[in-house]
């Protein structure tokens, strides 16, 4: 009986991933103009293939579906359905796994598969406080070197902002924040800092998104992102460095609030113009969805 049920809920788990899957690819397809209803890889990824590698494109596309959220943390890569929904093979699916085991995205496990990764809680913490000293720093070296281009191009990602609050619109957002931060980190022309944070914030993708689940999250972010950008068009590198430094642990605040842990977060310095809280943890908790153990 026992098995039954458990072999039941398999099914449904896949039939609700395989239906995830193929609505993100519709929708991927819908918005490069290529016709509905084809469940391969997207077509931005379809004009790719004859540059790189089938592995590549498979990869990247499955570290869309993960860091859109239609894989989600701890559920497992079926590889038959991935490759039936991509229209590859389970080669190259697994072979994908693999290189996104290395960027920390995935978890091989020997004779089990491969599960989209679950940071254990205190992880994310310690990433969070480093990449808002990668940010801070690259904030600071920003305002020092600010051009007019890089000036205009933070004013309307901040501007795009807000008109996805006053929409309403997360996915909207939570892009447009993304961007916001990689062009800050582009404008520091510090390399190294540029890469790490990089690195770090893929593992947090998905952490990220939920900061903004709540009302109010997303004019709280934009309202500490236009403090970083008042700080660095003012060419004040001191000031751009608290701000964005407050506003990274601001969103670890936001994540944990998402989840529940608020308790876990303490009074901040705020950034100039922010009321933020600096949220920390000190026992060793895990965030939510472990992979599957059946």
């Amino acid at each position: 009986m026992e098995t039954t049920l458990a072999e039941g809920r398999r099914k449904r788990a896949n039939a609700s991933t395989d239906a995830r899957i193929t609505k993100a690819l519709t929708e991927a397809d819908a918005a490069t103009g290529t016709a509905p209803g084809a469940p391969e890889l997207s077509a931005n990824s379809r004009r790719k293939r004859a540059a790189s590698p089938l592995g590549a494109d498979v990869a990247r596309e499955l570290e869309r579906l993960i860091v859109e959220g239609v894989l989600r943390p701890g559920e497992r890569l079926n590889e038959l359905a991935l490759a039936r929904k991509l229209g590859v093979s389970r080669g190259p699916v697994r072979e994908a796994a693999r290189a996104l085991e290395k960027t920390g995205l995935v978890t091989v496990i020997m004779n089990r598969g491969a599960f989209v990764r679950q940071l254990d809680l205190d992880e994310a913490m310690a990433i969070y406080e480093v990449n808002a000293v990668l940010f801070g720093l690259a904030a600071g070296q920003a305002a020092e070197a600010l051009t007019s281009a890089a000036a205009l191009q933070f004013s309307a990602m901040v501007e795009e902002m807000d008109r996805a609050v006053a929409a309403g619109d997360r996915d909207r957002f939570f892009a447009t924040n993304v961007r916001f931060h990689a062009a800050i980190m582009a404008a520091s022309r510090n390399r190294e800092a540029e890469t790490l944070y990089h690195g770090y914030t893929r593992k947090l993708l998905l952490l990220r998104r939920r900061s903004f689940e709540r009302e109010g999250h997303m004019a709280r972010s934009n309202a500490e992102h236009r403090a970083v950008l008042e700080a660095i068009l003012a060419g004040d590198g001191a000031r751009a460095r608290a701000a964005a430094e407050a506003h990274a642990r601001a969103g670890r605040g936001r994540f944990l609030e998402s989840i529940g842990h608020a308790g876990l977060a303490a009074p901040a310095e705020p950034a100039p113009g922010t009321t933020e809280d600096r949220p920390h943890t000190r026992r060793k908790r895990h965030a939510p969805d472990r992979p599957d153990r059946r």
